[in-house]
Order: C-alpha cells, then sequence, then structure tokens
C-alpha cells in the first residue's frame, strides 16, 4: 500500500486548485484543512502533514495567480508570444492562446482569420474588445479582435516549426491522401493536414489521442530508448540517461509547447513502469506528476485534456494488470490479451469523463484502440527517425515513410469504418458511462469473460439492424434560408428545415435548432442526405 501513499496529498492538491478557480481560497482552505483533520484523527499524522502543507500551497498558488490575472492591465495592442497552433473553431473563426510576458495564465484570443506564419512560438500583436471569459481558469478575459504578426519564434520553436514543414512537405510528396493527415499527427502531433471530417471519425473511435502529442508517445520514445540501452547492456542509470536524451530531441523536434511539457511530464511515469519500477512505483511516479504540473500550472486543474491523460494512465497501471489476469483465462494470443486489457482500462476511467466534457461516448473505442495497438509503436519510432532523415538532403526518408503508410492506412480505416457504423457514438451522461463501463469490468473480474463480451457485442449489433429512418425530400420542407449562423434566430412557426449560406470549413457534426429542426450548411458540407429522424448523412 505505500504506493498510494501520495495518493491523497495530490487529490487534495488538484481540489484546492479547482476550488480557488470556482469557489475562491475559502473553500479551499477548510477543504484541505478536513481532508488533513481526518488523517490526523485515524493516527496518520505525516499524511496530515503533507496534505496540509501541499493542499494550502496549492491554494495559495492559485489565489496569488488569479489575484494577478484579475488585475492585469491588458494595455492595447498586446503584445505577446503564441503559446499553442491556432485552432479554428466550427463557425470558421479562430482560437489562439497568448502568453503574454508577466503573466500567470495565457489570453484566449478569437479572430475571423489568423495571418500567414502564425504559429507555436511567434510573436505577435493582438488588439480588440476584452471580455469576460466563460470559461473556469485563472484567467477571466478572453479578446475578440485581431491579431498581426511581429516576429518570427526563435530557438526551440523555430526548430520545431521548420521540422514540421520539412516532414509535412515530404509526407505529402510521397504518401496517399488518406494517410498525409496521420502521419504528422501521430509522429509530431502536427494536424494541419487532417480535414475536419478525418478529425470527427478519430474522435468518435476513441483514436484521437494518436494525432496529438501525448504521454503514449513519450512512453513510446523512452521504452524504445531503454530497450536499446538494455539489449548493449547498460546499467540503470545509462539506461534513464539514454531515455533522458530520448525525451530532450522528441521535445526539440515537436516543439516546447505546453501540451508537449506535459505529455512528457506523464509519459515518464510509463517508463518507470518499465525501467525501475521495483524502485519507484508508478503510481507513486504519477501522484508526483500531478502535484508538481497543478502547482507549476493551477489551469491545469480545470483541463479536460489533463484529466483524460491522468485519468488513462492511471487506469492503466492499476486496472490492467487485473484485467489481463481475468482476460489471460480465455486462451487468447497474449498481445491480444493485454492490448485488450489496456484498451478496457483507459476507457473505463476516461469514458467518464468524456461523458461530462462531449454528452457522448464512443461504443466503439476499445475495439479502435485493440486493432491499431500493433501498429502505433512502429509508426511512431519510424516516424521520428523519417523526420530526423528528412532534415538531411537526398530524401533518405521516403523508404521509410513507404514502410508508415500502410499502417498509417490501417489506423485510417479502423477510425473511417468505425465511425461509420450505426453504434459508433451514443448520449451518455457521466454516471451512466460509469455503469456501463463498471458492468463490463465486473463481468470480466468475475471470469465470465466471454459472456461478458458477447453481451457487450450484441447490445452494439442490435442497434445497428434495426432499419433506419426514411430519407426526406429536402424540397418538401418549409425551410428557413438564413445569410449566416447568427441570423437562424428567430426560427419562423412552422419551420422544418433551416439553411445556412454561410461559407467556411465543413460542420463537424449535425446541427438543430433548440425546437428541434435540422441545420444544413450545404456552402460548407455540400449535399447532405436527411432523414426523417433528423440525422444526416454525407
Amino acid at each position: 500500500m505505500s504506493e498510494l501513499r501520495l495518493v491523497p496529498a495530490a487529490l487534495v492538491v488538484w481540489f484546492a486548485a479547482i476550488a480557488v478557480l470556482t469557489q475562491g481560497l475559502g473553500v479551499a482552505v477548510v477543504g484541505a484543512a478536513l481532508v488533513a483533520g481526518g488523517c490526523f484523527l485515524v493516527g496518520e499524522r505525516g499524511q496530515a502533514v503533507l496534505i496540509s502543507a501541499l493542499g494550502f500551497a496549492s491554494a495559495i498558488v492559485a489565489a496569488v495567480r488569479t489575484h494577478i490575472a484579475a488585475g492585469w492591465d491588458f494595455a492595447q495592442p498586446i503584445t505577446a508570444t503564441v503559446s499553442g497552433q491556432p485552432k479554428q473553431l466550427e463557425n470558421g473563426s479562430w482560437l489562439t492562446r497568448l502568453a503574454p510576458s508577466g503573466h500567470p495564465s495565457t489570453l484566449a484570443v478569437f479572430s475571423d482569420s489568423v495571418p500567414d506564419g502564425i504559429a507555436a512560438g511567434t510573436t505577435v500583436t493582438a488588439s480588440g474588445t476584452l471580455q469576460e471569459s466563460g470559461r473556469v481558469g485563472v484567467n477571466p478575459y478572453v479578446l475578440s479582435g485581431t491579431l498581426e504578426l511581429e516576429a518570427p519564434p526563435t530557438g526551440l520553436a523555430a526548430l520545431a516549426l521548420r521540422v514540421r514543414a520539412i516532414f509535412g512537405a515530404s509526407v505529402e510528396a510521397t504518401v496517399g491522401p488518406s494517410t498525409r493527415g496521420l502521419i504528422p499527427g501521430m509522429v509530431l502531433g502536427d494536424t494541419t493536414a487532417q480535414t475536419a471530417a478525418e478529425e470527427q471519425a478519430y474522435i468518435e473511435t476513441g483514436l484521437s489521442h494518436l494525432s496529438a502529442v501525448s504521454g503514449s508517445n513519450v512512453a513510446i520514445v523512452t521504452t524504445a530508448a531503454v530497450l536499446l540501452a538494455t539489449a548493449l547492456r547498460l546499467n540503470l542509470y545509462l539506461r534513464l540517461a539514454s531515455a533522458a536524451v530520448a525525451l530532450l530531441s522528441f521535445a526539440a523536434l515537436v516543439g516546447p509547447e505546453p501540451s508537449v511539457l506535459r505529455a512528457s511530464v506523464t509519459g515518464l511515469v510509463g517508463l518507470v513502469a518499465v525501467v525501475a519500477s521495483t524502485r519507484a512505483e508508478p503510481l507513486h511516479a504519477l501522484c508526483l506528476s500531478v502535484i508538481g504540473l497543478v502547482l507549476v500550472d493551477t489551469d491545469l486543474a480545470v483541463h479536460y485534456g489533463f484529466a483524460l491523460s491522468v485519468a488513462a494512465t492511471a487506469g492503466i497501471v492499476a486496472l490492467s494488470p487485473l484485467l489481463y489476469t481475468a482476460l489471460a483465462v480465455t486462451g487468447w494470443p497474449d498481445i491480444l490479451v493485454r492490448a485488450l486489457a489496456v484498451a478496457i482500462a483507459a476507457d473505463v476511467v476516461t469514458m467518464p469523463i468524456v461523458a461530462l466534457m462531449a454528452g457522448r461516448v464512443s461504443l466503439v473505442s476499445v475495439a479502435a484502440n485493440v486493432l491499431v495497438a500493433p501498429v502505433v509503436a512502429p509508426i511512431t519510432i519510424l516516424g521520428l527517425v523519417a523526420v530526423v532523415l528528412s532534415l538531411l538532403p537526398g530524401g533518405l526518408e521516403v523508404p521509410l515513410l513507404w514502410c508508415i503508410e500502410p499502417m498509417a492506412w490501417w489506423v485510417h480505416t479502423v477510425a473511417k469504418v468505425g465511425a461509420g457504423l450505426p453504434v459508433a457514438t451514443m448520449p451518455a451522461a457521466p454516471l451512466t458511462a460509469l455503469v456501463l463501463y463498471g458492468w463490463v469490468v465486473a463481468g470480466i473480474v468475475a471470469k465470465r469473460t466471454r459472456l461478458t463480451l458477447a453481451l457487450t457485442a450484441v447490445i452494439m449489433v442490435v442497434p445497428s439492424l434495426a432499419p433506419q429512418a426514411p430519407v426526406v425530400d429536402q424540397s418538401t420542407l418549409r425551410a428557413h434560408v438564413v445569410a449566416s449562423k447568427t441570423g437562424i434566430e428567430p426560427v419562423p412557426p412552422g419551420t422544418q428545415l433551416v439553411v445556412v449560406l454561410e461559407s467556411g470549413p465543413p460542420t463537424k457534426r449535425p446541427a438543430m435548432t433548440p425546437q428541434g429542426v435540422p441545420v444544413i450548411y450545404p456552402n460548407r458540407d455540400g449535399p447532405v442526405t436527411l432523414r426523417a429522424d433528423g440525422t444526416r448523412e454525407p
């Protein structure tokens, strides 16, 4: 049980930061004091001291940061560094996060367009209307306005931008269209070449984590370095040094963005599990990561991506061995059993968070992740080697890209087929997701593996056998035609279809008005098939 000794402290640190951001300093201090007092009453005096010290530290740090951010004078134009890759939103506008010098958080800037050349690390000036943010965080403000490029990135950010450009051009010239967006995403976290349809397919099948720099990327890279060092008969310290060099090299290639730094820390937990599990338990390392990251960046406490990373890592470390033991009795191949145990362990703890975030959960994510598991590590490792070779003259990376392409095609195909299933996703509340996935885990642990998986498959397949709603002739519907999304409301009585004529990127999901009237965007999505139940198809 010594492996769990830092769990209460990590949870209190996390709670204290959330409490300050949502309720105020007083609630955070009282909550931490109550937990510490409870530990003291049951004789855990060391835990009481640790929890009170770290909890109060987290609360005070968060309170200081929010106080500074609330009183910050955003004298315009605001000069700042771009903190991450600009993201185009569903309505066609852009979200760019800036890191003003000395500010304890980032400033979200919404703009109609982004000048060419803006990427992570570039210096820009922003001007516009400062408004209160609707999201919980350290910075209570957002800016709606325009951006102007002032200076290109420097240092590691400049190197990362150059690497992405060179590798992306090589991928585009070498592989087919189905994998041009996926390979840079899986290797460098660069999703700029992915279409909206591809991004949505990866989300619906639970494979979107493959197209972002995550802890799994870091774990794959560092583990490969450790295995190579082990094959060379190096001692533990040299193996760890090899992993550190590989990690620093990886971070330099993908860029020093906040997401990369978070992934580096959480990915090291997997390295601990592989290299030195007898000396530093993985859960212990995970708790240290949570404590350190939340103290360094208070905003992470309310960041869904951080919660998903921590939950997935904890689930894999804590649940996958139990599930592996239960699944081993099936007699299936060991590689399949391990992949299934990891996929279920990660899903059961992350699905409630996904349900809270999106209101829907993927029913095919376990199967999709198991199917692509054999090719993820080869794509990552060979891809990084190809990245390095692409920086040299002579096209040395091309043979490696030829090897990577069929594996990336397999990931793309699994996502495309999985997302096309009628039961790929379903609406779910966090409690519903927890109960459903908990039932699957309980059945597996109770040695009813075949029955549990069979019933799960039946539950997923039966709805797909139901007849689809008939196709509606859109020309017979009473349409409300508007120029842009802002003109949808008010919807005239009797309207059966809303047609929005604005241009922009394809929408990522079907839209409806609050009254349940379907909304289509012909100039963004092209012709779509509309069914009587309101669903639509390309």
